[in-house]
């Protein structure tokens, strides 16, 4: 027989868990001593895979309890409830294994780029989800207008700062009056189950003149300095839109990465 680590190794599991499930009455070793060492069957082994299976989906011990009582004869209807708990967390998973797809892709593509040196860069279309205009540029304002519009998203959006930001309204021209433009924050629309009533908008494929910065008012402003002297040189006419977009994983603050592509859609 398989002393209660042996089991836990097995099971992949630990012997804390086993001593809790044995507590509970959910899953009891085959044999037990006066002095309390607890002693399990091979057999056993795959009760206890699918009681671990059942607490993998977050059901309750309650939950876990009625399903082990009932045997064989489980109501269609919680077979039914539990396939969609399945299904949810397989969605789940798939939609964080996209996330982290997408957070390497662009890593590896802002290592490919040098701070500060403005291009023109070929944009794929792209569809966003928007928030309404700010009313002014305060900490406040930009906290309050990101965690309204968050709320409304995938509780997983949040998750990847890559294709969000801002669109703010604002001259390649003027890059004194960046702190004062009003905005929009945007997040990329990706495939979902959830039926999201939000207001969407689109950034048009075409080539744009783009920098990448650092994203602080410093560096921003650095940037757009940059960006007008280029536009001004090559004789470039753009769009009173910038683009701010997320260039890497984690948001630092105000709803942004430490970098950030700066773009304006070339006429």
């Amino acid at each position: 027989m398989l002393k209660i680590s042996e089991m836990a190794k097995l099971a992949n599991t630990t012997r804390r868990t086993l001593i809790f499930y044995d507590q509970e009455g959910i899953f009891k070793p085959e044999y037990k001593t006066k002095a309390g060492y607890r002693y399990y069957d091979y057999s056993q082994l795959y009760d206890l895979l699918f009681i671990l299976g059942l607490k993998s989906l977050d059901m309750s011990l309650e939950e876990v309890k009625k399903i082990k009582s009932q045997s064989y004869e489980i109501p269609t209807s919680q077979l039914l409830s539990t396939q969609t708990k399945i299904e949810n967390k397989i969605q789940e998973l798939v939609n964080i294994q996209t996330v982290i797809n997408k957070k390497m892709e662009n890593q590896k593509v802002t290592e490919n780029f040098a701070l500060y040196q403005p291009t023109v860069q070929t944009r794929r279309k792209t569809l966003f989800w928007c928030s309404r205009q700010s009313i002014s540029c305060t900490e406040e304002e930009v906290a309050q207008l990101f965690s309204e519009f968050y709320q409304h998203l995938d509780s997983l959006a949040i998750m990847d700062t890559t294709q969000s930001g801002f669109l703010t309204n604002l001259s390649v021209h003027k890059p004194d009056e960046y702190a004062e433009a009003s905005f929009r924050i945007l997040k990329e629309i990706v495939t979902t189950k959830k039926h999201i009533l939000t207001p969407t908008i689109e950034k048009k494929a075409g080539l744009y003149a783009t920098i990448l910065v650092e994203n602080n008012i410093i560096g921003i402003h650095q940037g757009l300095t940059k960006l007008k002297k280029f536009c001004v040189k090559n004789n470039l006419k753009t769009e009173n839109n910038l683009w701010q977009l997320n260039a890497n994983n984690t948001l630092i603050e105000t709803g942004s990465s430490q970098y950030g592509w700066l773009e304006f859609a070339i006429i």
